[in-house]
C-alpha cells in the first residue's frame, strides 16, 4: 500500500515513522506543516524532526501549510491507499483525507472517546485515570472518528514527560503495524466512540498545576514528575498557605500525617494515602 504519512517534531510522531521505514511498507511520501528547508534540503531546529528523517531516507516532504489545492496537486502522483497521522494539531481538509482509497486515521495518546484534545498525556496523568493509545478514523470533529486499534499502558512510577511519550509511541506503533495488516485483508474493525462518554480538554493552564490532596501521594509524585518539563510552578494550598513547589523528590505510602511538615527546603504534604515529599521555594499567606 502507498502510505502519506503526516505528523512534526517528537517521538509520537517519529517513531511510528521509523517503525513503518523498517517494516518495509511503502511511504509515499510525508506530510508537515512548514518544513524548514534550504537549497530543497529539510533542515532541523531540533533532533527529532520528522521532516529530517523523511529527507534523509529520500522520502518526499510536502508542505501541509499550502492550499488544499497544491497538495493534492502534488499527492496525486503517490496513488494514495492510507493516510496515517500522528502529532499533527491542525485540521486536516476534507479534500486530503478522500485523497486515501482505504481511509485516513490518526493515533491519540488516550483511551478515546475520553481525553479528546491536544494535551492527553497531561490530563491522564493530572487525573491519574487509566493512560494508553488509540487509532482512529479521521473526521471532521477532532478525534471523534471510530476507533480502529486501541491498548491501555501502564506506566512504571516516575516516569518524564518524554519517557512517557516514548512508551505510548512504540505501542502504538505496534497498533499501527497490525492496524495496516487488517487493512490489506479488509478485516480492519470500526467502533464508533460513546458520545456519552466522550470527554475533551484543551491545553493546560498554570492554574491546571495546582496539587489536589484528594490524591494519593504516589499519583501526585507521577502527576509532578510526568508534567515537570512544560515548565509551571506547581502550587499547594493547606489552610491559608501557598506553598510554590520545584518538584517532587518521592512518596511515602507507609507514612500518615495530621498536617504538613517543612524540612529545610522539603515539604511533606499529607494526601488521601500516603505523603508526598517535594521540594519548594518559597510560601506566602493567601
Amino acid at each position: 500500500m502507498n502510505i502519506f504519512y503526516i505528523g512534526s517534531s517528537g517521538a509520537l510522531s517519529l517513531i511510528p515513522f521509523e517503525r513503518l521505514l523498517s517494516s518495509g511498507h511503502d511511504i509515499s511520501a510525508v506530510g508537515v506543516y512548514k518544513p524548514i528547508a534550504t537549497d530543497n534540503k529539510v533542515i532541523a531546529l531540533e533532533n527529532a524532526s520528522l521532516a529530517l528523517a523523511a529527507n534523509q531516507s529520500g522520502i518526499p516532504v510536502i508542505d501541509l501549510s499550502q492550499p488544499a489545492s497544491q497538495i493534492i496537486e502534488q499527492c496525486s502522483a503517490y496513488s494514495i491507499d492510507v493516510i496515517l497521522m500522528s502529532c499533527y494539531g491542525k485540521r486536516l481538509p476534507a479534500e486530503i483525507i478522500q485523497l486515501a482509497a482505504k481511509g485516513c486515521y490518526n493515533m491519540h495518546p488516550s483511551l478515546l472517546p475520553r481525553f479528546r484534545g491536544p494535551e492527553p498525556i497531561f490530563w491522564q496523568m493530572k487525573l491519574a485515570t487509566d493512560i494508553g493509545v488509540s487509532w482512529h478514523q479521521v473526521v471532521h470533529d477532532f478525534d471523534a472518528g471510530d476507533v480502529v486499534a486501541q491498548q491501555k499502558v501502564i506506566l512504571d512510577d516516575g516516569l518524564v514527560f518524554s519517557e512517557i511519550n516514548l512508551q505510548l509511541a512504540e505501542i502504538g506503533s505496534q497498533l499501527m503495524l497490525k492496524l495496516l495488516s487488517e487493512l490489506v485483508e479488509d478485516k480492519l474493525t470500526h467502533i464508533p466512540q460513546n458520545p456519552d462518554i466522550a470527554s475533551y480538554y484543551p491545553y493546560p493552564e498554570k492554574y491546571d498545576f495546582q496539587l489536589d490532596d484528594k490524591y494519593t501521594a504516589q499519583q501526585l509524585f507521577n502527576f509532578m514528575c510526568a508534567t515537570y518539563a512544560f515548565g509551571y510552578p506547581y502550587l499547594y494550598q493547606f489552610d491559608k498557605r501557598i506553598f510554590h513547589l520545584v518538584e517532587a523528590l518521592d512518596y511515602d505510602n507507609n507514612r500518615s500525617l495530621d498536617t504538613i511538615e517543612v524540612q529545610g527546603n522539603r515539604l511533606y504534604i499529607p494526601c488521601n494515602e500516603g505523603v508526598l515529599i517535594v521540594a519548594y521555594t518559597d510560601k506566602m499567606s493567601v
